[in-house]
């Protein structure tokens, strides 16, 4: 089966550094080429813009927001693959936070970041690292912040146990995050339904303008050929492996079936018309109900949490309280 051997690669990768080495270097290739490229494509501006006035996030919150709802401030946060720094400087801005320090896996991503940084006197500071290998200072920060990064972590479980160390005691952890199947290997009942819907969109609403290709039938793909080495490597484990560290005091789950039925590159079609307009309002309904009514489980989540009690963590990788 297709899960017993996504579980071998996960298995395999934890056990030999060799292998873990090889996916990373990978990893770190494969985004290479498509990051930059992303950057520069003109379907991927437009597809952009779409996605705004068709409201693709509207069942979706912010950090920004949840934190301004509940009156949060933060004297010093940490952001977990922070890209070129786009959050931490919103929330600087904002004056939620007053200072951050964000690590990635992209040389140029941090460079980026601190050349914004720098231009624009912020209280920000970076570093290159690979999430998989973090030691993070005990009680250093009252906020971290890992949005859309722990989908490609394989050791989420020392992940979940460095972030805990690092939080104060009356601190915050942010997940945003893909939280669907691991490695692709849908539900049958949500290969199903996407496979359904496909059937009756005409062409033109499956055509991916970025990839330029047309999607006549989803599948689960074969694991360890999917896009890069670590995507989706073991999303479906993410919240439930950082419950075991922390517990969720807020969350908005969604995503049923969207983003692979209208995924990025194809929504500028749907803007052609008002009838156009009116058939992706109803794929968002049957997506939105989905969820509401656990037809199928949510593929994305954005996750308030608190710190556990020392004594309600896992026994057997406990850290040492801190004095």
């Amino acid at each position: 089966m297709s899960v017993d051997k996504a579980q071998q690669i996960i298995e395999r990768a934890m056990a030999d550094r060799s292998v873990y080495n090889a996916m990373a270097a990978r990893e770190n290739e494969v985004w290479g080429e498509i990051l930059p490229a992303l950057e520069q494509s003109e379907a991927r501006i437009e597809d952009t813009e779409a996605s705004a006035k068709l409201r693709v996030a509207r069942h979706q919150s912010s950090l920004l927001q949840v934190a301004q709802e509940r009156k949060l401030k933060f004297e010093h946060g940490l952001t977990l693959g922070c890209g070129a720094g786009r959050l931490e400087r919103e929330l600087i801005r904002s004056g939620v936070g007053r200072s951050f320090h964000g690590i990635d896996i992209s040389e140029r991503a941090i460079a980026t970041a601190r050349e914004i940084s720098k231009r624009e006197n912020l209280s920000l500071t970076y570093e290159v690292a690979d999430l998989n290998f973090l030691e993070l200072p005990d009680s250093a920060f009252d906020l971290v912040v890992a949005q859309t990064s722990l989908h490609h972590v394989l050791f989420l479980e020392r992940v979940a146990e460095q972030v805990w160390r690092s939080l104060k005691s009356d601190g915050y952890l942010w997940i945003h995050d893909f939280i669907g199947e691991t490695q692709g290997q849908y539900d049958p009942k949500r290969l199903s339904i996407m496979n359904q819907l496909l059937a009756i969109l005409p062409e033109k609403f499956r055509k991916n303008k970025i990839h330029d290709r047309v999607t006549a039938q989803i599948k689960r793909p074969e694991p360890g050929h999917l896009a890069s080495p670590f995507e989706s490597i073991r999303s479906g484990e993410i919240i439930p492996v950082f419950q075991r560290w922390f517990t969720i005091e807020w969350k908005m789950e969604f995503g049923a079936f969207l983003h692979r039925v209208a995924p990025p590159g194809t929504r500028a079609a749907y803007l052609e018309s008002d009838d156009t307009k009116a058939l992706f309002e109803i794929l968002m309904l049957l997506d939105h109900l989905s969820i509401e009514e656990e037809i199928v489980r949510p593929t994305g989540g954005q996750y308030l949490m608190r710190a556990r009690a020392v004594g309600d963590v896992p026994a057997k990788r406990r850290p040492k309280a801190n004095p």
